[in-house]
């Protein structure tokens, strides 16, 4: 069940307090688990259903990283990131079943927003 949400503070993504056990992540390597962590994050504050494109990950989510595009490479080699070339990105594997989409949270927002507003 996607456990994600959006607050008044905020975006949030789940992570798993045994991700570290994650075989794809062992084999990454740590260089490329910040980067992992990082990409989750991005695609949960700017809704982007698991989407990373090339230049937000070098622009943010890369932010002070050396050697981006060998981490990401990493990440895609282990299953765990897969690459969308017609995108120009990468994708998240397994994001839709950890997260809700943006639609549901967006609808989500609409209701809240309509709730607190009151009757018309």
């Amino acid at each position: 069940m996607p456990v994600n949400q959006v607050r008044r503070n905020g975006s949030y993504a789940p992570l798993s307090a045994h991700y570290y056990k994650d075989v794809g992540l062992i084999e990454a390597g740590e260089r490329a688990e910040l980067l992992y962590v990082r990409g989750l994050a991005f695609c949960a504050e700017v809704l982007s259903d698991g989407f990373i494109s090339d230049a937000q990950l070098v622009r943010f989510v890369g932010a002070g990283m050396s050697a981006v595009k060998v981490r990401a490479a990493a990440l895609v080699r282990t299953g765990l990131w897969s690459r969308d070339d017609d995108a120009g990105g990468y994708r998240v594997r397994s994001w839709a079943t950890w997260n809700l989409s943006r639609e549901e949270i967006e609808a989500r927002q609409r209701k809240d927003s309509a709730r607190k507003a009151g009757p018309p």
